[in-house]
């Protein structure tokens, strides 16, 4: 899926335009901006093909503002950790109430699914820093990860999820041989 071609994007607004000059009574400012930012949507919509109905981990997706396709890493209840091959953090979308779902299209791609990262596992754990704070890896994308915070040091909260990209996790955190929990 990709952007309307430039000159169907102008031939939309240029409609728009003309629709909005010949009203009676005229258009205020703020009603014009308002025909012209709905209609662009309407027309970003309406290149939607196959929309996604559910998201889930293992699936891929494409956007209107991106050219990169990107998958579903992992997901609970409320969350989803998308990342495409080139990712090195990642995005969090929410799965159940979120617009972002009904703007973007179901794809085949194979390319940059996740589970492919050459330096992490997914069940990995981890020390991060002199705090030996501990964590385990839930998810890996081709050049980060997601990690789930095992426990508290101090007045840390718990369970909370953080990516990562590879780079910091060479220079910040320490593999544990044996299981911490």
């Amino acid at each position: 899926m990709a952007l309307p071609t430039r000159a169907k994007q102008i031939a939309a607004v240029a409609a728009l335009l003309e629709k909005a000059a010949d009203a009676d009574p005229p258009l205020s400012l703020e009603e014009l901006a308002e025909e012209v930012v709905d209609g662009y949507h309407s027309l970003i919509d309406s290149s939607i093909k196959k929309p996604v109905k559910f998201p889930h981990t293992g699936m891929a997706f494409k956007t209107p503002i991106s050219s990169k396709v990107a998958h579903v890493a992992w997901s609970d209840e409320e969350w989803a950790w998308c990342v495409s091959g080139d990712s090195r953090y990642g995005f969090f979308v929410a799965t159940a109430k979120s617009d972002y779902w009904s703007k973007v299209e179901v794809s085949t791609a194979k390319s940059g699914a996740p589970g492919h990262n050459p330096d992490w596992n997914v069940g990995d754990q981890v020390l991060r820093g002199q705090i030996r704070k501990p964590f385990t890896v839930l998810a890996t994308g081709d050049k980060c990860v997601l990690l789930q915070d095992l426990g508290p040091i101090g007045d840390y909260p718990t369970w909370r999820l953080q990516p990562e990209s590879n780079d910091n996790m060479k220079i910040y955190y320490k593999r544990e041989r044996t299981p911490l929990l």
